[in-house]
C-alpha cells in the first residue's frame, strides 16, 4: 500500500509539472510579437491581369493588419475594403494570409504597397508592383499609306508604345501566285527610309512592335510608286498579205494606269467600224497592260506606220512600227537583175529570181556568185523578222532555219554552168578572127 501511494505521488507530481510547463509555454506564445514571412516582395504582372500582393503574418494574436499605398492612403482594414475601388479586395486562402488582390490592373497602379501590423512600433512589409504594358501601335502617329513618284525619297513611320519600350522591326510582303513571301528589311527603329525609290520598291510593308509582353502587334503600310508610261513593242516591222488577219500588240507599263490607243499614219483607230478590234488586258498585276489590235481583213490601205501611245498624269509615251505588204516587199527583194560577161563582148542576160514555193515544188534560185545568198523562207506570214528585230538580209544564210531551200553550193555550180554556156554562144555568134602568125 505504501509503495502504491509513493508511485501515485510521483505521477501526480509529474502531471502537475507537465501542466505547469504547458501553461508557461502557452503564455509565452500569447506574448510573442507578430512577424512577416519576408520583409519585402516584388510582383510583376501584365496590364489588365489580376495582381496578387502577398502578405503572410505569423503570431498575429489580437493585432490588426491594414494595406496602404505609396501615398499612405488606407486601402483595407483587416479583410474589409476602405476605398471606393471595387477592383481591390483582401483574400485569405490560409489563416495567416492577408493578400491584396487588384483586378484588371492598370499601369497607374504600379508602385509601392505596404502591409502593416499595428504593433508598437508599426511593422511594415513593402511590396513593389510592376505593371507591364503590351506593345501598341499609335495609328494617329504612324503612316497609313504613302504615294511617291519614282526616284523620290520615301519615309515610313511606325510609332508604338508599351512598357518596357517596344522594338520595331520591318518586313516587306510580296505575293506571287497566291504565295505570300515576307522578308526582313532594314534595321530596327520607328522610321524606315527608302532612297531613290523605284517601282520595284512598291508594295506592302509591315512594321512589328514587340516588347516581350505578348502579344506582338503589327501594322501594314502600302507604298504606291507612280511613274509615267513605258511602251514596249515586240516588233518594229511586220509584214502580211492582203486578205489575211493579224494582231498587233504593245505592252504598256505605268502607274497610275495609262490611257492607251493605237494610231495608223497619225489617225487614232476606233472599233466602231468593225474592221478593228482593240482589246486591253492586264499582266504583272495592275501596272502592265497589253493592248492588242486585231485587223480582221487586211486591205491595201491598212499598211503603213502604226503607233502605240499611252499617257497618264505623269507623262506620255509612244512607239512606232511599220506594217507592210509582204508580197510587195518580196518583189522589191527578188526583182530582175542584169549579168555582164567579158569586156570584149558584152551579152545582157536577164534572169528572173523565183520565190520559194511550197515543199516538193522547189525552184532553184540563180544567185549572184559574188554575193551571199539572200533566200529566206517565208513560213509564218512574216518577213524579215527574228525575235522582234529587223533582219539584215545582206548577211542572211540559207541555214537560218530555211531547211526547204536548196543549199548555196548547188547554186554556185548551176550559175557557173549557165555562164559558160552563155559565153560559148556569144563567141559563136560574133565576127571573131584569131590573130595571124607570120
Amino acid at each position: 500500500m505504501r509503495d502504491n501511494r509513493r508511485r501515485m505521488g510521483v505521477w501526480t507530481e509529474f502531471i502537475s509539472l507537465f501542466f505547469m510547463l504547458y501553461i508557461i509555454d502557452l503564455t509565452e506564445l500569447m506574448t510573442l510579437e507578430p512577424s512577416f514571412d519576408t520583409p519585402m516582395a516584388n510582383v510583376t504582372v501584365k496590364e489588365m491581369a489580376t495582381a496578387i500582393l502577398p502578405c503572410s503574418v505569423k503570431f498575429i494574436g489580437k493585432h490588426q493588419v491594414v494595406w496602404t499605398d505609396q501615398l499612405s492612403t488606407l486601402l483595407t482594414f483587416e479583410d474589409r475594403r476602405i476605398i471606393d475601388d471595387e477592383r481591390l479586395s483582401v483574400e485569405r486562402p490560409f489563416i495567416k494570409d492577408w493578400n491584396l488582390h487588384i483586378r484588371e490592373v492598370k499601369h497607374k497602379d504600379q508602385g509601392l504597397y505596404n502591409c502593416q501590423i499595428n504593433t508598437n512600433p508599426v511593422k511594415i512589409k513593402t511590396v513593389y508592383l510592376r505593371v507591364q504594358v503590351p506593345a501598341k501601335i499609335l495609328n494617329n502617329a504612324s503612316t497609313d499609306a504613302i504615294i511617291a513618284r519614282e526616284g523620290a525619297t520615301v519615309t515610313i513611320v511606325c510609332n508604338a508604345s508599351g512598357i518596357p519600350p517596344p522594338t520595331i522591326t520591318w518586313h516587306r510582303i510580296s505575293r506571287s501566285d497566291k504565295v505570300e513571301d515576307k522578308k526582313t528589311i532594314g534595321s530596327t527603329g520607328e522610321i524606315l527610309i527608302i532612297y531613290n525609290v523605284s517601282r520595284h520598291c512598291g508594295g506592302i510593308y509591315e512594321c512589328v512592335a514587340s516588347n516581350d509582353v505578348p502579344p506582338a502587334v503589327n501594322k501594314l503600310i502600302r507604298v504606291n510608286v507612280e511613274f509615267p508610261p513605258e511602251i514596249y513593242l515586240p516588233n518594229s516591222e511586220l509584214g502580211h498579205d492582203v486578205g489575211k488577219e493579224t494582231v498587233l500588240e504593245c505592252s504598256i507599263t505605268a502607274n497610275p494606269q495609262a490611257t492607251a490607243y493605237w494610231k495608223r499614219n497619225g489617225t487614232e483607230l476606233k472599233t466602231t467600224s468593225g474592221k478593228f478590234r482593240i482589246e486591253p488586258y492586264t499582266d504583272d498585276g495592275a501596272q502592265t497592260m497589253i493592248l492588242s489590235l486585231r485587223i480582221m481583213v487586211i486591205d491595201k490601205e491598212d499598211f503603213g506606220i502604226y503607233s502605240c501611245e499611252a499617257s497618264n498624269k505623269l507623262g506620255s509615251a509612244a512607239e512606232q512600227m511599220t506594217f507592210y505588204e509582204l508580197s510587195e516587199r518580196r518583189r522589191q527583194l527578188f526583182g530582175t537583175t542584169t549579168v555582164t560577161t567579158t569586156p570584149r563582148m558584152t551579152t545582157a542576160v536577164t534572169v528572173r529570181r523565183v520565190e520559194t514555193l511550197p515543199p516538193k515544188h522547189h525552184h532553184l534560185v540563180y544567185p549572184d556568185p559574188h554575193a551571199s545568198s539572200n533566200v529566206v523562207k517565208d513560213k509564218h506570214q512574216t518577213y524579215g523578222q527574228h525575235n522582234g528585230k529587223k533582219t539584215d538580209f545582206s548577211n542572211s544564210r540559207s541555214d537560218s532555219g530555211c531547211s526547204d531551200v536548196a543549199p548555196v553550193g548547188i547554186h554556185y555550180v548551176i550559175a557557173t554552168v549557165v555562164c559558160l554556156v552563155l559565153h560559148t554562144v556569144s563567141l559563136r555568134g560574133s565576127h571573131y578572127s584569131p590573130p595571124q602568125h607570120s
